[in-house]
């Protein structure tokens, strides 16, 4: 294993606190010497700043291995070939021990600084969190792997891969431990930002894990505590800014309010509750709907280019369309109704419905284009039928032709437009989707022409443990009144109506919290542990399908075999331990 555990750079310009206040007192790396560093508090907390900067932030890049989302652009990473099964060992989707070899460098070198030790206790329980949460990264894509907890020498024997099972206890023990040993909120001031891993943040990953794992009863516990706990809520908004009211009144286009029974201001207010809980001033540790959070700031190197830049569609300053919704996703949101999913349209059919709204726009510029449609009749457009009367989430998450978009540092009005004879330009949405949800709306801009974003990122969000409470506790007593409760109050933040009351039997229950888990947190990067955590049966079935643009032109032709459950070990891996050449994952 010393081929993968690479040096440690404790000091290192780097390192980011979680929701970071104010910036980090640290030495440059030519002042660190192993003689006089890990001697004081302060070198503890510069330790400690290293382990939370190996926190994962956003994940969206994995979502593009399942049925949500797509590139087709081969240097953002092998994600295409996962989709088309043409992975091989040649392919490396992270299979590395660095980040675990600076947490167990912390939880070693710790002990030697002069400090209180209840603090030292604390800042270890914060180093293990990183480490549980590395190692649940790595077993969900490789299933053994070796459990490393210590500081290994660099000519240490190779280690053989460690059973699943084993692996799997390490994690939900050591996160059970945690949660007994760290605080439920942090005083601030020097140091000590609000941001830190609490013990809600090791109840959630512990929820996750086990629902990950299938113990449904573990599952079902650690969300429960949270939830009974109270030190979390989802995001809300009381009130709408200009260019959202803009975008509520635009919305009869899209909703028969009247007819469906549907109270527009709720449902309205809960589109950009929705919405915005990822943006601005709502983007931080201060949002009781995070439960752990990635820190980032405005300033260089730390901060997060992708939500800014490769989300964005073509039509924004810098954005690349890099990573794009596709038309699977866009079927899965329910109808108004809340339980009700839209028969799939003929492909033929849609690109016809298309080519005649899309003839009203030709030949148009950006800015005539942005003139021209709200003069367009849209609820008479057979096209635009597909997106009329549908989850508010929807509308929250991805921006589909034609769709006005206000709060944006776009200068002036703007409405999506997809374009099929720019595609090939580089920048274009192949799939004629692009994401809103998530997208920072502000930039911070490094160097010219180079944005990102500082806002913060709910690695874990209070959402995510209703869901997994609501579906674990479904797999143990099944569809009940909690379960509704847990559910409901999802629905009523994103003014949808509440769940059904009854469910015909636990496979129709686990159905419906499963399409409303992938609809509250799609493009998030929960959806390639969801498909694989659901057997081989299920992602058969939802990755062995073509998905194809608006105008009909084929996206990609996904291809779903059962060795793709698990990621294969690198041949760069491989080549340096020879243990793990016999140990391949099948298929590979």
């Amino acid at each position: 294993m010393r081929t993968f555990l690479n040096k440690i750079f404790i000091a290192s310009a780097v390192l980011i606190f979680m929701g970071g206040c104010k910036k980090l007192e640290v030495l440059p790396p030519s002042e660190v010497a192993a003689e006089t560093f890990w001697k004081t508090e302060k070198d503890a907390w510069s330790g400690l700043n290293a382990c939370y900067s190996q926190l994962p932030g956003w994940d969206g890049y994995i979502e593009m291995t399942t049925d949500n989302s797509h590139s087709q652009k081969s240097w953002e990473g092998p994600f295409e070939a996962t989709q088309l099964n043409a992975l091989s060992s040649a392919d490396d989707l992270g299979y590395s021990y660095i980040d675990i070899r600076i947490q167990n460098n912390f939880l070693e070198k710790v002990e030697g600084c002069t400090m209180d030790n209840d603090l030292r206790n604390r800042m270890k329980a914060e180093s293990r969190f990183m480490r549980a949460f590395s190692y649940l990264k790595l077993t969900s894509y490789f299933g053994k792997v070796p459990l490393v907890t210590s500081v290994l020498a660099y000519n240490a024997p190779p280690l053989p891969r460690d059973p699943v099972e084993k692996v799997q206890k390490f994690i939900l023990d050591e996160l059970a431990e945690i949660a007994e040993i760290l605080p439920q909120d942090y005083a601030g001031g020097y140091l000590k930002e609000k941001g830190r891993i609490t013990r809600s943040g090791a109840l959630a990953l512990r929820a996750r894990a086990a629902l990950y794992f299938g113990n449904f009863i573990e599952a079902e516990k650690s969300a429960n505590l949270i939830i009974n706990e109270g030190q979390h809520e989802l995001f809300r908004v009381t009130t709408l800014d200009a260019p959202q009211q803009k975008e509520a009144d635009e919305m009869d286009q899209y909703i028969d309010f009247a007819a469906k029974g549907i109270d527009k201001d709720k449902f309205v207010k809960g589109l950009f509750s929705y919405e915005t809980l990822w943006h601005g001033k709502n983007a931080n540790t201060n949002n009781k709907e995070y439960v752990v959070t990635k820190g980032y700031m405005a300033e260089k190197n730390q901060s997060d280019v992708s939500r800014y830049i490769y989300m964005r569609p073509s039509q924004l300053v810098s954005g690349y369309s890099s990573l794009k919704p596709v038309q699977d996703l866009v079927d899965a949101y329910w109808d108004i109704d809340g339980k009700t999913v839209r028969p799939l349209i003929a492909t033929q059919t849609r690109a016809t419905n298309f080519a005649a709204i899309e003839t009203q726009v030709s030949g148009l510029d950006q800015t005539q284009y942005i003139a021209k449609v709200p003069t367009l009749n849209l609820k008479s457009a057979p096209y635009m039928g597909e997106f009329r009367n549908r989850d508010s989430r929807l509308y929250a998450s991805i921006l589909f032709p034609f769709k006005g978009w206000h709060e944006t540092d776009f200068s002036g009005a703007f409405y999506y437009r997809w374009d099929p004879a720019f595609v090939n330009d580089g920048n274009e949405s192949s799939s004629g989707y692009s994401w809103r949800k998530m997208v920072a709306l502000q930039p911070y801009f490094s160097d010219p022409g180079e944005g990102s974003s500082g806002d913060d990122f709910p690695v874990i969000r209070y959402a995510e443990v209703l869901l997994t409470y609501a579906e674990a506790r479904i797999q143990n007593i099944g569809w009940d009144t909690d379960v509704q409760t847990a559910l409901n109050d999802l629905r009523d933040r994103c003014g949808m109506p509440a769940v059904p009351i009854v469910m015909s039997s636990k496979t129709a229950a686990l159905d419906f919290v499963r399409n409303e888990r992938r609809i509250e947190m799609a493009g998030e990067g929960n959806r390639f542990y969801d498909v694989r955590r659901y057997g081989a049966t299920y992602a058969a079935s939802v990755m062995n399908r073509e998905t194809f643009a608006p105008n009909g032109y084929p996206v990609v032709k996904k291809s779903w075999d059962n060795r793709l459950l698990l990621f294969p070990i690198p041949q760069s891996a491989m080549d340096l331990n020879p243990l793990l050449k016999n140990d391949q994952n099948a298929g590979y």
